[in-house]
């Protein structure tokens, strides 16, 4: 009789923590913070008012980001400060973001073989590869704002410089999963993937123009067009109708470039492992993965294990249609110049398999340690203590390899584009944008100087 007491009471005790370990993750998991339910829940409903104040308050309140998110700080209040018009503190933002990459880049590549035993969520936020190119971008258009078109032209190669480097930075990630994982996995070559941004060169095109440097705007109009060509993955539409640079030398040519829509989110994707004799078998639910089976020397038949993964996936758009309305009345219709949501996708999908590699080694290892321990349970506590712990076993490897959710809120999702002619001088312009159903979402009306000598860019936004 007392030995069923003590082991009932050593049942409630291991209960108990299991209910405070389920409380302390709820609490967590309600805590309001950039990543939260609520507070993107509320975000979400500012940037469709096109209230960039109150999305501001939430990003800018005290404790909204952890430590290790502070590039994610720097990120979102960048482009929300950059939609505002505040282009200064937009760009010293955008900078610090810049600058956090390059410092978390240069660690990641220190650590190398440690970091396979760490959680992408235990870690800083480091950034997507998106992120990193259109950081530039932003920046380009915030100096142009500011009267700097020199510095503009310097953020807009560094665009370039980056694209160039993505090959090199995951040929590196690739070398160093497969030296240090116990699976033995052949990972694709990533060559000719992203390597020119139609947006960058047509900034530069414009910049080049206004400077009356027409051999280099002749050149960026080639490469504009190249990247269409040479990346059908990334420009599976149509080029917009751009005038060559020749043909703007006694015109003056009016550039509307809108932003619309919101980039992509994170979602998780759970995925299980089944093993056989020296081989594990994944399975998801809802989609296709790289590869389905990985061979693994040494593990036995029988185990199950899961984890999840993150997945990008676009948000619904709002805008389906932009136009311009001159004063003389002339109306054009905006046409895509780049996806950028597209581009995260792709360049996410470069990275994918390690993610997936990198969760299945570090679930695997700490499933099989679970299993000792749920092994060693069986021996020296009742049956009842046994299941309870195998159970705080199994939530502890789960819990411990969930997805890392974390990205910037307010990239948009596409670049549209038009040109028009017009008179030198003032002018008045209208943009209209229309929901997917058609229906008039919103107006503005913008007041500009038309000037040979000058990019005549205005460009907007609307999520």
């Amino acid at each position: 009789m007392l030995f069923k007491v003590k082991l009932q009471g050593r049942a409630r005790r291991i209960s108990v923590r299991i209910l405070l370990l389920f409380c302390a993750f709820l609490l967590t998991s309600c805590a309001a913070n950039i990543n939260s339910h609520r507070t993107r829940r509320d975000l979400d409903k500012a940037m469709a008012k096109r209230d960039v104040h109150s999305a501001l308050k939430i990003v800018e309140k005290q404790g909204m980001y952890r430590n290790k998110e502070r590039l994610l700080y720097y990120l979102d209040a960048g482009m929300l400060h950059h939609i505002q018009g505040n282009w200064q503190q937009s760009n010293d933002l955008l900078t610090r973001a810049e600058d956090a990459i390059q410092e978390l880049y240069t660690k990641s590549v220190a650590r190398a073989a440690g970091s396979m035993l760490l959680n992408d969520t235990s870690l800083e936020y480091s950034g997507e590869d998106y992120e990193d190119i259109y950081i530039n971008v932003f920046k380009a258009l915030n100096f142009l704002e500011l009267g700097n078109p020199e510095a503009a032209m310097v953020e807009v190669r560094r665009v370039d410089e980056k694209l160039s480097f993505l090959e090199l930075k995951y040929a590196r990630m690739a070398k160093e999963m497969e030296q240090d994982s116990e699976a033995k996995v052949q990972f694709k070559n990533s060559r000719g993937r992203f390597h020119s941004s139609a947006l960058a060169s047509y900034i530069s095109m414009i910049m080049y123009e206004a400077d009356r440097r027409m051999d280099d705007a002749r050149i960026d109009y080639d490469n504009l067009h190249y990247a269409f060509k040479s990346q059908p993955e990334l420009y599976p539409f149509s080029p917009p109708a751009i005038a060559h640079p020749e043909a703007n030398k006694e015109r003056n040519m009016l550039r509307v470039l809108s932003f619309v829509n919101r980039g992509p989110t994170k979602l998780p994707l759970e995925m299980h492992i089944h093993t056989s004799k020296d081989l594990l078998v994944l399975a998801s639910s809802g989609k296709d993965v790289d590869f389905n089976a990985i061979p693994w020397p040494g593990i036995e038949d029988g185990y199950y294990f899961k984890f999840a993964i993150p997945y990008l996936e676009d948000r619904p758009p709002k805008v389906g249609r932009v136009d311009v309305v001159t004063s003389d009345g002339q109306r054009q219709t905006l046409s895509k110049l780049e996806d950028l949501s597209l581009v995260a996708r792709r360049s996410f999908e470069l990275k994918e398999p390690m993610i997936i590699l990198k969760s299945v080694s570090r679930t695997v290892i700490k499933g099989l340690a679970a299993e000792k321990a749920k092994e060693e349970a069986k021996k020296n506590t009742s049956d009842l203590g046994a299941a309870l712990l195998g159970l705080v076993a199994d939530a502890a490897v789960f819990l411990s390899e969930n997805a890392d959710l974390r990205i910037s809120q307010f990239f948009p999702s596409d670049a549209l584009i038009t040109e028009i002619p017009l008179p030198e001088g003032e002018q008045t312009i209208r943009i209209e944008y229309f929901g997917i159903n058609g229906v008039l979402l919103h107006t503005e009306v913008r007041n500009l100087q038309v000037g040979q000598q000058s990019p005549n860019l205005v460009f907007s936004w609307y999520f």
